[in-house]
Order: C-alpha cells, then sequence, then structure tokens
C-alpha cells in the first residue's frame, strides 16, 4: 500500500472503533439481546456516532492537526469505553456523565478495586487504538494534495448522522417510548450504544439542572398528595416504645441476606448476626431489600437516612448532598426530642461527599480518617478495619451527650474483599473465583468486629438503653461473579427471580428488653425511617417520606427497585417479566384481575421513582415546612472541625 486516502483512513478508524465495541459487547456486557432484529441493532449502533465523530475531525485541513486530534478523541473514546467495563464488571451498571464528573468525590482509594477488576484479555480492546495510530503517523502525510470539495468531506457525516436517525427509529419500533421512559440503562446501551448513551445522559442532566431553577413551591404539592395517600398507620402498640433511647445505626458493607444464618462446612460466616437475628429482642426482616443505583453507599445512606431514592444516575450525595435542603433523621430527632447526632467514618470525610451530606442531614458531629489513629498495618484502600475503628471510636462515642443517633460505617467488607493474614480465621469456599472466596472471610472478620463493638458497648453500659438498627447497604456479590456462587447456594443456576432474590440484605431492629419479631414482609431501605420514627414515638406524618412504617399493622408490602422493577408479596415484576413470589415461577399469562393488580403497582413504582427524583433534582424540600418549629440545618458556616472541637 503507497498511500492512504483521507477516506480510507476514515473508514479505516471507523472500523476499528466498531469492531472493538461490538468485542466489549459481546464479551463483557450482558444486555439481554434477543432475536435477529435487536442483534442487527447492536451491530449497527457504534457505527453511527463513530462516523459523526472522526468525519467531523477529518474536516480538519492541516494535516498535522487532524491527526493529532484523531489521536486525542479516539484516546478518549477508548477510555470511556473501557471505563465502562470496568465499572460494568463490578456493578453491572453503566457509568453515567454525573457520576464520571462527580469522580473526584469517591477516587481516592479505588486503586485496589479497579485493579482487581483488570484482566489478561483487556490487552484486546487496545490493540486497534495502537493500529490506528501507527496507520495515521505512517500514511496520514501522504493525503492527497488536493482536497475533495467540502461538501463531499461532508457526505460521511451526513451518512453518520442519517445512520444515527434510522437507529434511533428502529429502537423506537422494538421499543416503544425509549428515551422517554427508561429506567434501565442497560436498554439505551443495547439500543443506542455507549456513545449515544453517554450523550443523551448528558443533555439529560443539563436538563435536570434547570429544572431547580424553575422549580417554585407549588411543585410540592403532588409529593405531598402522594405521600398522604400512600402512608400507613402508626397508631398501634408500637408507636413510642423505644422512647429517649440511644439510636446506633451499623452501615454493613456488602453483606447480604444470604449470609444470615448460612454454614460453611458446618461454620456459621456470620455467628455474631444470626445472634442478633434470631433474637427474641430484635425484630428481623426475612424479605428486606437493598433499592441503590450508582450511588450504591451514598444511596443506601440517603435512603436510611431520609426516606428518598438515590437518582436514576449517579449519585444524590455527590451532586446534590452540599446544596439541598433535606428532612433527615439526625435534624427531624434534634427538633423531636433534642437528639445529639454524630456520624463515624475511618476513611476521609470528602468519600461520596460525605463531609457535605452530613450538614446538610442536620448532623452534629462527623469523625472521619482525621479522629482516628490510621497506618498502613490497620486499613485498607477504603479505611480503617472494622475492629479497630469500632475500638477507637469509643472514646468519642461515650462523651456524646445523651441521647444520641449514631451511624458506623463499616469498610472491612468492601470489594476486593482483601484477606490479611493476621484477620482470617475462616474456611475457604473454594471457588473459582477468588473475590467470592475472599468475601467470606472479609464478611466474618466484620461480623467478629461488631460482637467486639457490642461487648464494648456493655462494658461502658451503653447497651441496654439503645436499639440498634442493622442494615446491609448493597450487594456484595455483583451479577458477573453469581454463576460461582450458585453452587453455594444450592442450585445449579440462578433465574432472574433468584438474582432479584440475592438483592436481599439484612435488617435488624435490637432492642434490648422489647419483645422482638421475624417480620417477611416485603420491604426496602426506604422504609427505614419511618419504622424508627415509629419506635420512638415521632409522627412521621409531617414530613416527605416515601417509605412506611414496617411495623404498620397493614405495612405496604411493596419494594420498588431504582431501575423500576417491584416487587410484592404476590409478584414480582422484573423487566417485561412476572415471576410469582412465593414460589419463584415465571408467570406466562395473567388473568385479567392478575394484570390489573400488576399494573396498578408498576404505576405506583413509575410514580414513586419520579417523585423523589423531582425532590431531589428540584430541591423541593427548600420549600416545604412540615411544622412551624422544624428548622432545617444551618450549613453555612459548620466547619465539623470546630463542632468536634469538644470531643477527642
Amino acid at each position: 500500500m503507497k498511500k492512504l486516502f483521507s477516506n480510507q483512513l476514515l473508514l479505516l478508524t471507523v472500523f476499528a472503533f466498531w469492531l472493538k465495541t461490538e468485542l466489549v459487547y459481546f464479551m463483557e456486557f450482558n444486555l439481554g439481546v434477543e432475536g435477529a432484529f435487536q442483534i442487527f441493532l447492536l451491530l449497527i449502533n457504534p457505527i453511527a456516532t463513530a462516523l459523526i465523530i472522526f468525519s467531523l475531525i477529518f474536516l480538519i485541513p492541516n494535516r498535522k492537526l487532524r491527526t493529532l486530534v484523531t489521536i486525542v478523541v479516539y484516546f478518549a473514546l477508548s477510555m470511556l469505553l473501557y471505563a465502562n467495563v470496568l465499572y460494568y464488571r463490578e456493578f453491572s451498571d453503566f457509568l453515567s456523565v454525573n457520576l464520571m464528573t462527580n469522580v473526584g468525590n469517591v477516587s481516592e482509594g479505588l486503586n485496589g478495586s479497579t485493579f482487581a477488576l483488570l484482566k489478561w484479555h483487556d490487552i484486546l480492546y487496545w490493540v486497534d487504538f495502537a493500529v490506528v495510530i501507527f496507520a495515521l503517523l505512517k500514511f496520514g502525510k501522504t493525503y492527497e494534495k488536493k482536497r475533495r470539495p467540502f461538501k463531499f468531506q461532508l457526505l460521511p457525516v451526513i451518512l453518520g448522522v442519517g445512520m444515527l436517525l434510522l437507529n434511533i427509529s428502529l429502537a423506537e419500533i422494538d421499543r416503544p417510548q425509549l428515551l422517554t421512559r427508561t429506567f434501565d440503562q442497560r436498554y439505551l446501551v443495547k439500543y443506542l450504544g455507549v456513545n449515544t448513551f453517554t450523550a443523551y445522559d448528558g443533555l439529560k442532566l443539563v436538563k435536570t439542572q434547570q429544572k431547580r431553577v424553575q422549580a417554585d413551591s407549588s411543585d410540592t404539592a403532588e409529593a405531598e398528595n402522594f405521600v398522604n395517600a400512600n402512608r400507613t398507620a402508626t397508631d398501634n402498640e408500637y408507636f413510642g416504645i423505644a422512647k429517649k433511647r440511644n439510636v446506633v445505626y451499623l452501615h454493613l458493607e456488602s453483606i447480604q441476606q444470604f449470609l444470615i444464618n448460612y454454614k460453611l462446612d458446618g461454620e456459621e460466616v456470620t455467628p455474631f448476626l444470626n445472634e442478633l437475628y434470631n433474637s427474641e429482642n430484635s425484630f428481623s426482616f426475612s424479605n428486606f431489600y437493598h433499592q441503590t443505583g450508582q450511588g450504591k453507599s451514598s444511596d443506601a445512606e440517603n435512603l436510611i437516612e431520609n426516606s428518598l431514592f438515590g437518582l436514576p444516575q449517579g449519585s444524590a450525595f455527590s451532586t446534590y448532598g452540599g446544596t439541598n435542603a433535606f428532612q433527615a433523621g439526625p435534624a427531624i430527632l434534634k427538633n423531636e426530642q433534642g437528639y445529639t447526632s454524630a456520624a463515624f467514618h475511618g476513611n476521609i470525610g470528602s468519600f461520596w461527599n460525605r463531609n457535605n451530606a452530613y450538614k446538610r442531614f442536620g448532623y452534629d458531629y462527623f469523625f472521619d480518617s482525621s479522629y482516628y489513629d490510621v497506618s498502613k498495618e490497620n486499613s485498607t484502600d477504603y479505611g480503617l478495619k472494622d475492629k479497630p475503628f469500632f475500638e477507637q471510636s469509643m472514646r468519642m462515642l461515650k462523651q456524646l451527650p445523651q441521647p444520641f443517633q449514631t451511624k458506623f460505617i463499616t469498610v472491612s467488607n468492601h470489594f476486593p474483599y482483601p484477606v490479611f493474614k493476621e484477620d482470617v480465621t475462616f474456611a475457604n469456599p473454594g471457588t473459582k473465583d477468588e473475590t467470592i472466596n475472599n468475601y467470606f472471610s472479609t464478611a466474618h472478620y466484620a461480623d467478629a468486629a461488631i460482637k467486639d463493638f457490642f461487648d464494648a458497648l456493655k462494658k461502658e453500659g451503653l447497651y441496654e438503653n439503645t436499639i440498634f438498627v442493622l442494615y446491609g447497604d448493597h450487594y456484595g456479590i455483583s451479577k458477573s461473579r453469581l454463576k460461582n456462587l450458585a453452587p453455594l447456594l444450592g442450585k445449579e443456576e440462578l433465574t432472574a427471580f433468584d438474582k432479584a432474590q440475592l438483592q436481599r440484605v439484612p435488617f435488624i431492629i435490637h432492642a434490648p428488653g422489647i419483645k422482638g419479631k421475624e417480620i417477611a414482609t416485603q420491604a426496602g431501605q426506604i422504609d427505614v425511617q419511618p419504622t424508627i420514627q415509629h419506635l420512638l414515638g415521632v409522627d412521621g406524618s409531617k414530613y416527605l417520606q416515601l417509605g412506611n412504617s414496617l411495623l404498620s399493622d397493614k405495612p405496604k408490602d411493596t419494594v420498588v427497585f431504582r431501575n423500576g422493577d417491584v416487587i410484592t408479596s404476590e409478584f414480582a415484576q422484573l423487566g417485561s417479566k412476572v415471576y410469582r413470589t412465593k414460589t419463584g415461577e415465571l408467570v406466562e399469562e395473567l388473568s385479567p384481575e392478575e394484570e390489573e393488580r400488576v399494573t396498578e403497582r408498576k404505576h405506583y413504582a413509575e410514580t414513586a421513582l419520579r417523585i423523589s427524583d423531582d425532590i431531589m433534582q428540584r430541591d423541593l424540600l427548600r420549600f416545604y415546612e412540615p411544622s412551624e418549629d422544624f428548622k432545617l440545618p444551618t450549613v453555612s458556616k459548620i466547619d465539623y472541625k470546630l463542632l468536634n472541637s469538644d470531643i477527642k
């Protein structure tokens, strides 16, 4: 080949990126492709955006600048695709613009996790980049001296735009209202591709930011009506039975419900959590689900503290934690019953933007890693290991004025589940996946750390007058690893219903001296705050909370997931399929009455998610005053160093 003309180099560039993208689609992403039509869309969707982008670059008349821009843009698009590969391997989801723009808030401590996600075949995703660079540098200078007329150079751009419009039209045929009613980002990637999804997500983010400016006090009416229409009664024997008790929340990183009462070779993985779960002084929930989205741990905190969902994409903490008004648990308990509040976390305060979000929530104190003796020996990538974390936290905790509400965020059971020789006391399950093997060891260690914490509380006289709220924040074993987990659960393979059941996480309210019970109601993290308020005797009816007390005589018995799926005691609607909750059986055909009930719950889920997003994205709580005596936290001049100065 003596020379390559610009159109040939353009074709090579587009083809190389298309080939790489298709390789990623089929090797990495589980997009639920069904039938020849969807396969066809999957094959064509990377072409349009690549053709548009690179055709525009090839319009640059200066050869050196054109080559440089092509290399830079090709690298950027490759990085976007590869970042989605790494993110998908752990979270089975795609990177949103929101999450990418807030990466600074969550970047610390990610090196270990990222390294654990790398695979040897990843080099295949960069071979094309080397080929394109070689072709541009080797043959780019042999472009024809006399470039074709501009209108002919513009033809590839026009072709790319035409292909994009055709792609969207064909996608709408197979998935009507794709761009207006999508809760699951897989659909956008499957039908339109990673580049188009990212561009569309960016436009949505800009549009969302404009909503806040246009909001006013009248916009809270729909939220108020929805909350009032769906609130369950709390006037029963549980109301106020734990009034004025201290409240200790234990945020159990990546602990899933299947670990409770689970034995491996006759040994309990979480013996102390099992003891609490089975205690006569515990309210234990067997069908409690995490409802997090891309915000993961921060979404769980938002759900638990505010009874609001996380965002459709990105993290509410990172995006709105430092700016929005909230009606969070700490502020409510301070106003209602004079509680002191504190959060404890052995990592830096800026992780997930907690240092700003906690101020908005009304926390009086936030003890981050700067208050702990953290060393390489006693910490992981995500902060202080659980045993030294709880041990060192006691010196601050016992100084807090009572009654207090506190939250302790554990990290030892965080992906990639690093195992330290001095901490290993549990047998290796022996699966093919070392991450799963380590998960059992780190969960066992976390359980032992919690037991030590309880023993310390008893020694300090802080146990009897406290209620303990233990909750799993999100799954620990990602969907991509479930094939190796299935045998440990006694299954050869897992159905969609089985995978949904693995979204269950522990929820235990341990109240010394109070008679508890096991509750099988279908419930989620959004119900925690109303339930705790029920026990403490707080009338939650004046607050805009989307959850309901699980101790109500008639609980809602409905779980709404961030992607729009719904589970009730009767049905589990997962995507387009419906299963019977009691048996896990796929329902081939619903009766008219069943169809009506499923449709009603689906509508409820969509409305709840939309209203939650409205409250968060438009900052509607700044307009809503639950009562004359409720005061939103004053945050403009709060400095936690000053607040914490009296507690060392």
